[in-house]
């Protein structure tokens, strides 16, 4: 688990932090008063570099003099919106014991076999939401493609989501190799969907001519 020290603070001055080179956030919670706190913006970035929208922080609050530890978890950013550097943070500490719901990133390892063949690799979620205990929540969830072939697909119960449980049907397709238009298909199967798109784009183009006829038919009718 990361950790990351910060330090209570007023209500409000968060320019005058921001000129320090602090970013001023909240912490808040079901079972905790919302507390505004000022982050070293160094040590900000150095937390972004390693941790994801799940992953559980260890938070090291000074205040009064008194250093009070909790775990949380990052729940929004707000940027700036010309130098994209954080202007606000804030943190939610959930209770301990009870479960919550997040949305766990998706991390693709591993080159597909069938993409080696012409296949196109589809990722339909970056993202998997998920539900259980705020000490079992996963920072991300790692997936090898390595042995998709053509047509494979990869599905939710394929994952490990360990003691946190998928928000999605055991069915549902997370990511899959898909064959081009046209792979495997004999030259004359391929000729004659070639012909067949073909076909399709005249129709649409004649449709378009009569639909300009009837304008013009139109126009005509009323200048008459």
């Amino acid at each position: 688990m990361h950790t990351l020290r910060v330090t209570s603070r007023p209500a409000g001055k968060a320019g005058e932090l921001r000129r320090e080179g602090f970013v001023p956030g909240v912490v808040y919670g079901p079972s905790i008063d919302s507390t505004p706190v000022a982050i070293a913006r160094k040590d900000l970035h150095a937390l972004f570099g390693k941790i994801t929208r799940s992953s559980r922080i260890g938070l090291a609050l000074e205040d009064g003099g008194e250093t009070k530890e909790m775990d949380v978890f990052l729940k929004t950013v707000d940027y700036d919106p010309i130098r994209d550097e954080p202007i606000h943070v804030d943190f939610y500490h959930p209770d301990v014991g009870h479960p919550l719901s997040l949305d766990v990133p998706v991390k693709i390892t591993g080159e597909a076999i069938g993409t080696k063949s012409g296949g196109i690799l589809e990722i339909l979620f970056s993202t998997i939401p998920v539900h259980g205990l705020p000490k079992n929540m996963l920072p991300l969830i790692t997936i090898d493609v390595t042995d998709l072939d053509l047509g494979d697909s990869i599905h939710v119960r394929d994952l490990d989501f360990g003691e946190v449980e998928p928000m999605l049907p055991p069915e549902r397709t997370i990511v899959s190799v898909l064959a081009p238009r046209g792979m495997g298909l004999s030259a004359a199967e391929a000729e004659e969907l070639e012909g067949e798109e073909l076909e399709g784009e005249e129709g649409v183009e004649g449709e378009e001519g009569v639909a300009e006829g009837a304008d013009a038919g139109a126009e005509e009718t009323a200048e008459e």
